[in-house]
């Protein structure tokens, strides 16, 4: 296995660590993931860009559900679209590909798979990491790239692209780590040529999606705060409309 862990399990992982085993609700990670996807296949040699296009390169699958489901996507599709285009289009599959991630990151035994109690017949699903090799392995890779002067290879310059242009900074450095080296990891992620324009229109996407910083993103909700979204989910999901 050239990888163990894709592109899109990899910032799942450091997202679930960094909430303590829980999934982010928010549109805006749902748009790093479908970003993280797409750089995925480019690195597979899939996918090419530039700035007006998507460029098919080969509709050969990748043997991973999440991206050649994607890939399915965009192949079936006969127009030419730009990666903004595609980014969101992948975004509104988002909860189905995370649910493919969380499987696979079980299957391979680094999360697992728990609920907990909110109330007599609410629970809440946790995935907390069952080891943190991996989370300290791609932590350490990332770190010891932007403390260095060496050349990155490729799918490094891919993971701090998506944590700069995703504005996920706080998954890996501390507010010090990044005041000192914003400069080298500005320049990292404008060296990934192939996944240039898919990290442009994320970061407009996350601007213009929300302006909530990442570490609000992964701050604890209050009691009140997580009973109220979960009243609202279960409203939704069994189409309930009389609030008493």
């Amino acid at each position: 296995m050239e990888n163990f862990l894709t592109i899109p399990e990899e910032i799942l992982l450091l997202s679930v660590s960094e909430s303590g085993g829980e999934i982010p609700n928010d549109k805006r990670f749902e748009t790093i993931i479908a970003a993280s996807i797409l750089m995925d296949l480019a690195m597979h040699n899939r996918l090419d860009s530039d700035l007006e296009r998507l460029i098919r390169v080969s509709d050969d699958k990748t043997n991973d559900t999440v991206l050649d489901q994607a890939l399915e996507m965009i192949y079936e599709n006969n127009q030419k679209e730009d990666p903004a285009y595609w980014i969101s289009q992948i975004a509104v599959r988002s909860r189905e590909f995370i649910e493919y991630l969380v499987a696979s990151l079980t299957l391979k035994q680094v999360l697992k798979v728990e609920d907990q109690k909110l109330f007599w017949f609410f629970s809440k699903r946790k995935y907390p990491p069952m080891k943190d090799k991996e989370i300290k392995e791609v932590k350490l890779r990332v770190r010891d790239l932007v403390f260095s002067d060496e050349i990155p290879d490729v799918r490094d310059i891919v993971i701090v692209s998506l944590l700069h242009y995703g504005e996920l900074h706080s998954l890996v450095f501390s507010d010090s780590e990044l005041k000192k080296y914003k400069e080298r990891i500005e320049n990292i992620a404008k060296m990934d040529l192939i996944g240039q324009a898919i990290s442009k229109s994320l970061s407009l996407f996350v601007k213009t999606k929300s302006t909530v910083s990442s570490k609000s993103l992964f701050a604890s909700k209050t009691p009140e705060e997580k009973l109220e979204n979960l009243v609202k989910e279960t409203k939704e999901k069994f189409r309930i409309n009389d609030d008493s």
